[in-house]
């Protein structure tokens, strides 16, 4: 029986579809746990660690263009291209940093006790993956730069 981790995503497509299971299937799981009556600051919890372990498993399992297929990738590798991983780690830094400065601007009068902790669940759930992402950018920048395939040819193409 082959392992999760032998599993290997190149095409755009079946990326795009793995990250809308996962968003769907963390989003099935916290309607599902709070309709048993679980805390939404244990909801909170519970999703944020299966957020944080499907981008760990994708990032394991997806392999970009030029990329080698078959061997496992660096434990600290998160993408094929530093400059992906930089723009997905910058992007998890705002959130992180935009996350709870929204929160406390926010005015609403029905706010609850528990929704500080939950901003900062999610808020160190995006630091955390801005910090793996960001150091992927630099450890990436680091190798030689693959050659480009030549058989690669753009699906789009703008006219001046």
């Amino acid at each position: 029986m082959p392992r999760i981790l032998d599993l290997r995503i190149a095409r755009w497509e079946l990326k795009l579809l793995y990250v809308l299971g996962a968003l769907l299937t963390v989003f099935l799981f916290g309607r599902a746990i709070r309709a048993i009556g679980v805390p939404d600051l244990a909801v909170s919890i519970a999703g944020s660690i299966i957020d944080v372990a499907a981008v760990l498993l994708g990032a394991r399992i997806f392999r970009g263009r030029g990329e080698p297929i078959e061997p496992p990738r660096a434990w600290w590798r998160m993408t094929a291209r530093p400059k992906l991983s930089r723009w997905l780690g910058g992007t998890f830094l705002v959130l992180a940093i935009s996350s709870p400065i929204s929160a406390a601007l926010a005015t609403s009068a029905d706010r609850a006790g528990v929704d500080i902790p939950i901003t900062i669940i999610g808020s160190l759930e995006f630091a955390v993956l801005a910090g793996l992402y960001l150091n992927s950018a630099i450890r990436l920048r680091r190798l030689p730069v693959p050659p480009k395939d030549p058989r690669f040819r753009p699906t789009v193409r703008l006219k001046p």
